[in-house]
This record gives C-alpha cells, structure tokens and sequence, in this order.
C-alpha cells in the first residue's frame, strides 16, 4: 500500500526532494563560501536540484514498472490456472460421460459435444469405419449434401487415412479441424470440426482435442466389443426363429405361389405346343416378365438376410445404411432423417423399430410402385415413433384384415402390441401410404434422450 502511495506521488516528490536538495546547496555555498559568486551559486544550485529530482524520479518511475509487470505477472497466473481447471473440468466431465454411457450412440453424442465446447464451429460430424469404407454415423449444423460436399473438397479422407493427431485442413477458404480416432492399433473413423475461419487453436486446447478422441476411440472399441458380445447372446433362438418365420413367408406369399401356378400353366402349354403354337408363345413371354420379378424377389429376400452392422456404426448409423441400401436396390429417391432418435435405446426396442422398417420398406417394394420413399425417427410422446411414407399407389387400410399376402402387417402389430406400442396406416388409392409405429419408451432411455 505504501509503494503505490508513493508511485501516485513521484512527481510531487520528485519535485519536493528536488527543490530541498537547491536550497540546501544554495545555503551551503552562501554560508561557507562567501567568496563564490552568485550566479555560479545558482547554476550548481540548479544543476544538483535538477539532477535530484531525476533521480528520485526515475528510481520511482522504475519501481512503478515493475510492479507493472508483477501485477501483469500475476493475473496472467490466474489466467492459465483458470484455464487449466476448466480444461481439467471438461475432460473429467467427458470420462465421466463415456462411463456412464451405455449404448454406441451414446458415446458418438458424446463425441459431437464436447470439441465443440473448446472450438466453435458452424458444423460436426463424427465419420466411422468399416470394412465398406466410412459412413457419417453423425452430423450436425449443416446439409448432409453439403458436408459431403466439403469433405471431398478438403480430401479429409485421404489426409486423414495416415494421421494421428489432430490436423488442420485448409483448402479454398473452407476449413476443418480433423481429429483421428484410434484405439491404439487401428483408425476408427474421425471427427471433423467445420470452421467459420481458419484461426490457430492453441496448443494445450489441441492436446486436450486429442485426449478426448482417444477416450472416444477407446469407449467406441469397447462398446462394439461389448455390444458383439451382448447380440450375440441376447435371445438367439428367438431372433433365428423370428428370421425363419419371415423368410418362409415371403418365400410362400411371392416365388412358391408363383411357382405353383406356372406348374399349372405348364400342364396346358404341353397341349398348345401342336395345337396352338402362337398362343404359347405369348405365354411363354409372360413367363419371362414373370421369372424377371421372382429374380428380383429373390434378390430382395437375400438382401433382407445381409447383417445390418449395428455392431459397426451404431442402431442409427447401422440403420441409415440400411435404409440407403435398400432404396438403392429399388432405385428410389430417399429421404432419411434419424436425428431426433434418443442415444439409449434398450435391444428389444431396437430389435422392434428394425423390423418395422424392415417390413415397411418390403411392403413399399413389392405393393407401392413408388418412386420416393421418407423415413423418420423421433421421440414423441415420450415414446419412440417411426414413421414410414411412399408416393405408390396406395390402397384401403379397411380391407386389410381379410387380404392375402399382408402378413407381413400382422406381423408388425403383433410385435408392437408385446411392446405396448401402436401401428397406423393412413393411405387411400391412388395418394400413396404412410405407416407411423409408436414405441412406449422406458424411464431411462427418456432420460438420456431429453440429455442427448
């Protein structure tokens, strides 16, 4: 307290210890040098007084300065401990997530929020790997076509492929800091941060990113693990009970009735082939339209038994391959949007929203003749809705109870109705279908999904 009196002062004692320092020399040179003339006893007098106060000045002037940079020093300190608490707070913030996390979709949200928490950027995404390449598992704060888009435009997957720690990527004014996933032995996929500018991020700020994509590869290598594991064992023998019962309807309701009523066609075509050759030539080219369609009923029912890489990518990320697959195999325009799906789904409920879509969608190719197809995930209700729409030609939801080959429908209500779910058919000739499955959600999937 006294130092900084004295500093607000410096100019005042400057001056003050100055002007004493003149008049003691003034008196000292009257006094006991009589004989010196007065204007040399002036100009000593202001010399020795100037050159004082200088002195005084300046040492003060020094001290202010340091205490300046002391003070500087200080908050500084602050400021870097400040830093490094709040870093230390966000990483065990994250471990503390990927503990509690249960699911893979839980780990992949957790993987989306946390960088951003120490780069803002207009855009996330968290990319993963699988034997068929990379899939987006998540995306947000921009169009998928777009974030696509840019990706080829940076070539992130190429500069990506052989790095392990996080990279800047600039090109064409666009930016995006890339941050590698790996568990120790190989790259899981990565997670991109879309920048609105190039700026640096700082070092500490860059090491923190990159413990927290290990934690994130680490939790991902592990929740596959355990996830294998648990759909290995979760209710084997129903899910193989379940799949033969599906097969062996769609082979009955499509390639068995069509087989059998060809082998009645067979039977009038040996009397046609000397009585009336031009008809059976018709016939026979219906024949080939026919086979063309059992061809690709067969090539549906085998895609239906390719596994759907839940393991891999994800309920969501392993759903929306699907889905894309799918419509590729039928050359529909798709519309997919599974964003407000909750991270914590229990595996019954998986098991359940797979097969309604699975269904939904076999349904559209073998009825609809549609062209575009839309399917949406949600919470609503506090529950799980799915929801399913074509632009086919649609039919009367009324006579569904007594039509052949809707098993399929049947199918799905009953496994909903085991759930406490609900199914409802909006469709009417002529303007197409649109099938929406509600799901009762347990206590702790809501929570995690109203977190999420």
């Amino acid at each position: 307290m006294y130092w900084q009196v004295l500093l607000r002062l410096r100019w005042l004692l400057g001056g003050a210890i100055g002007l004493a320092f003149a008049i003691g020399r003034m008196l000292e040179a009257l006094w006991f040098e009589p004989e010196t003339p007065l204007t040399r006893v002036f100009g000593d007098v202001a010399a020795w007084g100037l050159l004082g106060g200088l002195a005084v000045w300046l040492t003060l002037t020094w001290v202010s300065r340091q205490e300046q940079r002391y003070q500087a020093g200080l908050e500084q300190a602050l400021r870097d401990q400040q830093r490094a608490y709040s870093q230390l707070a966000l990483l065990s913030e994250v471990n503390r997530r990927i503990v509690d996390s249960a699911t893979l979709d839980d780990i992949l949200d957790a993987a989306m929020t946390f960088p951003r928490r120490l780069v803002p950027a207009r855009a996330t995404a968290v990319v993963l790997l699988n034997p068929n390449g990379f899939v987006e598992a998540r995306a947000q704060g921009m169009p998928g076509e777009e974030l696509s888009r840019l990706r080829r435009a940076l070539g992130i997957a190429d500069n990506v492929a052989t790095a392990r720690q996080p990279q800047m990527i600039e090109r064409s004014g666009c930016a995006c800091l890339v941050l590698p996933l790996h568990d120790g032995m190989a790259l899981l996929g990565w997670i991109e941060l879309h920048l609105e500018d190039p700026l640096p991020v700082a070092s500490d700020e860059l090491a923190l990113l990159e413990t927290i994509a290990n934690e994130v590869a680490e939790a991902i290598a592990s929740a596959r693990r355990r996830s294998r594991e648990e759909r290995a064992i979760y209710q084997l023998e129903r899910a193989i009970a379940e799949e033969r019962a599906r097969i062996a309807r769609d082979i009955h309701d499509g390639i068995a009735q069509s087989l059998a009523f060809m082998r009645m066609r067979v039977d009038l075509w040996l009397d046609w082939i000397e009585h009336d050759p031009q008809r059976l030539r018709a016939e026979l080219l219906e024949l080939k339209t026919t086979l063309r369609e059992q061809i690709r009923e067969l090539r549906r029912a085998i895609f239906a038994l390719r596994p759907v890489q839940f393991d891999e990518l994800g309920f969501v990320g392993g759903l929306r391959r699907y889905i894309v697959e799918f419509a590729g195999q039928h050359n529909w325009d798709i519309d997919v949007d599974l964003t407000g799906t909750p991270s914590t789904i229990p595996p019954e409920i998986e098991a359940v929203a797979f097969r309604v879509v699975q269904e939904a969608l076999t349904n559209v190719a073998k009825h609809a003749a549609a062209t575009r197809v839309e399917v949406m995930i949600g919470r609503v209700d506090e529950g799980l809705q799915i929801v399913v729409r074509d632009d086919g030609r649609g039919f009367d939801p009324g006579a569904l109870p007594d039509a052949p080959g809707h098993v399929g429908l049947r199918q799905m209500r009953e496994r909903l109705a085991a759930l406490r779910g609900q199914l409802t058919i909006l469709s009417r000739p002529g303007a197409g279908t649109e099938l929406r499955a509600w799901i009762p959600l347990p206590m702790g999937a809501r929570e995690k999904a109203v977190q999420g």
